[in-house]
């Protein structure tokens, strides 16, 4: 009896570290597909791309703003489509938010 559960106990536990280690993966291949899409905004508009570093910032805000975008316009089905869908939605963000940024801040693009 003692023996069944201590293994129940045990497939408990290794059922709690799965979970969350799926949660960590999951995290990671999105804040990855971010980063490839700010990558690809970066492409798109400067045509150089802004570094590693901004390349990141720009796909992580970009994702956020995408993805807020595309659940406004009742396109958040796009994100079904996990990986490819975080990179798209993540890109167009990101182009919308370079296009935003240099609306209001850069003098030579509002004229």
């Amino acid at each position: 009896m003692v023996q069944l559960l201590i293994l129940g106990g045990v497939v408990v536990v290794a059922l709690i570290v799965l979970s969350v280690l799926l949660k960590i993966v999951g995290i990671a291949i999105l804040v990855g597909s971010w980063i490839v899409a700010g990558y690809l905004a970066g492409h798109l508009v400067r045509g150089k791309g802004y570094g590693p570093i901004g390349n990141a910032a720009l796909g992580l805000v970009g994702g956020i703003v995408g993805g807020i975008i595309f659940s406004l316009a009742g396109l958040g089905g796009i994100k079904d489509f996990w990986l490819v869908g975080y990179i798209i939605a993540g890109a167009i963000g990101g182009v919308i938010l370079i296009f935003l940024v240099r609306l209001f801040h850069d003098k030579d693009f509002a004229r």
